[in-house]
């Protein structure tokens, strides 16, 4: 919180120039400028710094800023800026000296975060939180402003023949959204700051929005995007009226920007835009259905995510496999396929053989000696999940070898549960590596994570299946294993789930978090909520709308 002064005339004069600079720098240097600075910036800055109120706050942030600087950075200078506008409507930055702003720099010294957890045993109570920062990722498109025009400010032309422009009020009306219930009012001042009353206020057929004179207000739900002239009558004293416009701007409904484009048949990496599985068990379900984001819609290419369900009637063994190949790499789509085919393969082989015979014989003393089940399981299951990341990784290698390209444009995420119910509890078995989650839900207000998001180095980061991680020591830190009871259903999801359901790794670990989702998803996938088939019904759900998260989405659920 910072107080201001009035400036006097002479501190104006001085500073007026420099915040001018400072606006028109900032303007100047956008990467994706809203106007051109010649053209409009300057008239609308003559306009902007001629009220006292502007300066005097622009010099008391322009004076904040110095201080925390040379707080932070003791001797350190900024870099000097000066700008010059020429009548060509050009904007040049020059290297200068400024008395009192001179411009920002950049700190290159960026955080790092903590490594991941050991491994553990999920026992019934609530995991330990976790820390995530989530980054917004920006919607298709905007809508955009019409400078030249501002809301509120009447052409010329079309004015009242009887006011100089300067005596005309201006109005102000807040933006709509299509779609969505809108209610305000239009507001309007003279130029001596008197409030206007408002009459007669016409509003373009088809719009869906109407004026309610008693009200004022203008009501409705906008059909149509753009902007919009609405004529009006005003006056101050309620005796002289004056026919004016103002200019309302109605955004388009995010989700209309939008566009679904198909991939190439042709990519030899092609894969399906959805995919799902039901697999009915004896007194149990597996459900699983991924789905191509929203960003590979609109820029036709294919979905990253990929998965693998499976169970063997005779070990009773379950398996759930997903995978989120990286955005960043370009044929992640095949890696995160030819990582969960690798894995999934190794594991029902083994869970099928003396492998998974030896485990079904160790959980079965788990209620009479608990300690050397856990041990005995939790030392198979490593080495299990080790052998299987291992030929996940050499198959990647084979293709990116195969076509000459580096291991690292295959780049996936993993996480795989092994689960098998024995006398009425679930046996678990975790492996995970990137972000997302896998969690054993329920009874109602309980949930255990069956692990930790595998975070980068850095906020909005993760770490993908790899070498170096297959021959690192601490690969068993990525291994969990539990038996619970009561437990109402064992999930896994990519982060284009967890994501905008949870937001934070905290609420991860937030048990009214996984209830309100599981009230979402159960009538999906037990069949309640239609006749359609389970995976299709959770395929099309996985198409909801959720501001900046528009990745693809993937999710498998044995109940």
């Amino acid at each position: 919180m910072h107080t201001t002064r009035k400036l006097s005339d002479a501190e104006r004069a001085s500073h007026g120039p420099q915040i001018e600079n400072l606006m028109l720098g900032l303007f100047g240097r956008s990467k994706q400028p809203f106007f051109d600075v010649g053209a409009v910036a300057l008239p609308l800055l003559d306009e902007f710094i001629a009220s006292d109120e502007v300066v005097d706050e622009a010099h008391a942030f322009a004076i904040a800023v110095m201080k925390l600087w040379n707080t932070r950075y003791p001797g350190k200078k900024l870099k000097p800026l000066r700008i010059q506008v020429s009548t060509a409507s050009t904007t040049s930055v020059e290297p200068d000296a400024l008395e009192d702003f001179t411009g920002f720099s950049h700190s290159d010294d960026l955080p790092t975060l903590p490594s991941p957890a050991g491994p553990t045993v999920i026992n019934d109570d609530r995991n330990q939180e976790m820390t995530q920062t989530q980054d917004d990722a920006a919607a298709a498109g905007s809508a955009a402003l019409n400078v030249a025009a501002k809301p509120g400010q009447t052409p010329a032309q079309n004015a009242d023949p009887g006011r100089s422009a300067e005596s005309r009020p201006r109005f102000r009306v807040p933006n709509a959204k299509v779609g969505q219930d809108y209610a305000d009012k239009i507001r309007g001042a003279d130029a001596a700051g008197a409030q206007v009353r408002v009459r007669n206020v016409r509003v373009p057929e088809g719009l869906g929005l109407d004026f309610d004179e008693g009200s004022g207000d203008l009501r409705g739900k906008p059909v149509v995007a753009g902007e919009h002239r609405i004529f009006l009558q005003w006056s101050v004293d309620g005796v002289s009226w004056s026919s004016d416009e103002c200019l309302l701007i109605v955004n388009p409904d995010p989700r209309s920007l939008w566009q679904k484009r198909d991939p190439s048949p042709d990519d030899p990496y092609y894969k399906p835009n959805t995919d799902g599985a039901v697999l009915e068990l004896s007194g149990h379900c597996i459900v699983a259905a991924s789905r191509r984001g929203r960003s590979h819609e609109h820029s036709g290419t294919c979905r990253d995510d990929d998965f693998l369900v499976s169970h063997d009637p005779t070990s009773g063994w379950s398996l759930l496999v997903v995978a989120d190949g990286a955005g960043s790499a370009k044929s992640s789509r095949w890696g995160s396929k030819l990582a969960v085919e690798a894995f999934g393969d190794h594991l029902r082989a083994e869970l099928c053989g003396d492998c998974g015979a030896g485990m079904t014989s160790a959980l079965a003393v788990w209620s009479s000696d608990p300690d050397a089940a856990r041990t005995k399981l939790g030392t198979d299951f490593h080495y299990l999940f080790h052998r299987a990341a291992k030929l996940a990784v050499e198959a990647i290698e084979a293709e990116a070898q195969a076509n000459g390209v580096a291991a690292k444009e295959y780049s996936t995420t993993l996480l795989a549960a092994v689960a098998r119910y024995d006398h009425g509890e679930l046996f678990v078995a975790t492996f995970w590596r990137g972000d997302g989650a896998i969690a054993a839900y329920g009874p109602r207000g309980q949930v255990r994570l069956m692990g930790t998001p595998d975070s980068g180095e850095f906020s909005g980061e993760t770490r993908f299946l790899d070498k170096a991680f297959v021959f690192d020591p601490d690969f068993g830190k990525r291994v969990s294993i539990g038996r619970f009871e009561d437990v109402t259903a064992l999930i896994l999801m990519t982060d284009g789930v967890s994501d905008p359901k949870f937001g934070t790794d905290n609420n991860l670990a937030d048990a009214a978090k996984w209830d309100a989702f599981w009230d979402e998803i159960c009538p999906l996938v037990d069949g309640s909520g239609g006749g359609a088939a389970k995976d299709r019904v959770l395929t099309d759900w996985l198409e909801f709308f959720s501001p900046g998260d528009h990745d693809d989405r993937t999710i498998a659920v044995l109940f």
